[in-house]
């Protein structure tokens, strides 16, 4: 009940009391445009992700963040699964086999997400657009590669591990496919090591290793390396753009 109309009136009241400094930060700064919507989104996301986690409650006691799931608790609750970020609180229920957790949160995350998307937007249109020595399609690339390596982290890597050790036994033996013209109908995993950085789930057999993550890192590594390489040409054209300036002066 509480995840239910507590999370929206609390983020909806968080929200007519954000208004009023947002409205004397417009009439005395006079911003543009796009800083407007920076400041918007990220106060979005900042109650969204607030929302998300019932404002602490998922951390101190997310059995009340889950309640019932009927009146006459047909289905009684099982356990409860807590992510610092992304934030998610999932509710695990006897019929949760069939049909899957309950996130009584997501609104909030939702909400967060929408709030992130429109401050980086806004960021990025702001960076673009502003004055600078260096070429548009330069930071252009550098925003891009940057956004792509953190999307990769937050929704390919971050979620995998933080997976339970049964679950990540199910991922294990998704990962070893079975040819169907073969009579192998058992796989046997002998251990799986985690770490977090560099990040890796290695799922050992009685043939062989398979990281998770492998793909994921080499996405993230790449992206990391072309925001790195036009860093470099950023600074170099600053540097060249100064020594033009000094010899017109």
């Amino acid at each position: 009940m509480l995840a239910f109309f507590g999370i929206p009136l609390i983020s909806l009241l968080s929200c007519a009391v954000g208004v009023v400094p947002y409205r004397m930060w417009r009439a005395r700064r006079r911003p543009t445009r796009p800083a407007r919507w920076a400041v918007i989104g990220a106060f979005l996301a900042v109650v969204g992700y607030a929302g998300a986690v019932l404002y602490g409650l998922a951390f101190t006691d997310p059995v009340a963040v889950c309640g019932q799931r009927t009146l006459d608790d047909d289905f009684p609750l099982v356990h409860v699964t807590v992510d610092a970020f992304p934030p998610d609180v999932a509710c695990y229920w006897t019929d949760s086999g069939t049909y899957g957790p309950t996130h009584p949160t997501a609104l909030g995350s939702w909400t967060m997400w929408a709030g992130t998307g429109v401050l980086m937007v806004a960021l990025s249109f702001l960076l673009l657009t502003r004055q600078s020595r260096t070429s548009r399609w330069v930071r252009a690339g550098v925003i891009g590669a940057l956004t792509v390596a953190a999307a990769v982290w937050v929704t390919g890597i971050d979620p995998v591990l933080d997976l339970s050790r049964t679950n990540l036994n199910d991922q294990c033996l998704y990962r070893k496919t079975v040819p169907p013209d073969t009579k192998l109908t058992r796989i046997e995993i002998l251990d799986i090591r985690r770490t977090v950085f560099p990040p890796s789930v290695v799922c050992a057999y009685s043939d062989g290793e398979a990281d998770l993550l492998a793909d994921r890192w080499a996405a993230v590594l790449v992206c990391l390396s072309v925001s790195g390489a036009l860093t470099a040409v950023a600074l170099t054209q600053v540097v060249r753009a100064g020594r033009r300036t000094g010899l017109a002066e």
